[in-house]
């Protein structure tokens, strides 16, 4: 059978973290699928596995290495491992999925 995930159990994942911004939903071989919901500042620092951000609420700017692009609800934002980024000047709305993969240092 299929498993569900829905934004309801992200959020509650996300309420219950020790950082109350990020919630794990699934974790199987080198996958984790999790929901990122920050307050008001982004604090991550790069990670050692590729990724992708699907914004599922709000709007603001990405910042991939030097690079800035504005972001909106149903984009996809793919980040090599390694690379620096963050969300900046996001609405209070801004929710994305989030989903790591690969071996660590990326493909």
């Amino acid at each position: 059978m299929a498993q569900r995930y829905t934004v309801e159990k992200a959020l509650q994942l996300v309420a219950e973290s020790e950082d109350r911004a990020y919630g794990v939903l699934l974790e199987h071989g080198s996958l984790e699928l999790g929901y990122y919901k920050p307050d008001r500042i982004d604090p991550q620092q790069p990670h050692s596995q590729d990724e992708i951000y699907i914004v599922q609420s709000g709007t603001g700017t990405f910042v991939l290495d030097n690079e800035r692009q504005p972001f909106e609800p149903g984009e996809a934002l793919f980040v090599p491992a390694g690379v620096a980024h963050r969300f900046e000047d996001f609405s209070d709305d801004f929710a994305a999925w989030v989903v790591f993969y690969g071996p660590q240092g990326g493909e």
